[in-house]
């Protein structure tokens, strides 16, 4: 879109759930250097700490539930996705979600 209509910037809203890593793509697309993909790892890394941040902030009750969806933006199009989601969406604690997302992320499917 910058080269076809000149635009100044772009909006990006919706495709960062679960892809925080989209303006690291950007930037480096815009510069014409090749897309790293993010490995497995750093995903979990990733997500572990959004799950520390949401319950410092939030608390365990309610963080936890606020996450469900952040967790499904995560794993959206990954093997084993559907059932994992309707995993997390009955977690209830902290020590759960951690636990069920490093055995998915270890996991041979991965």
């Amino acid at each position: 879109m910058f080269e076809q209509t000149g635009v100044d910037g772009i909006m990006i809203g919706r495709a960062t759930l679960g892809n925080p890593w989209i303006f690291e793509e950007i930037i480096s697309y815009l510069k014409g250097e090749e897309i790293r993909p993010i490995t497995p790892k750093e995903k979990l890394e990733t997500i572990l700490n959004h799950i520390a941040w949401e319950v410092e902030e939030k608390g365990e009750n309610v963080g936890i539930k606020e996450l469900r969806k952040h967790m499904s933006a995560y794993i959206k199009n990954m093997p084993d996705a559907t059932t994992m989601r309707e995993k997390i969406n009955k977690i209830e604690t902290r020590k759960e979600l951690e636990t069920s997302l490093k055995e998915y992320f270890t996991s041979s499917r991965i």
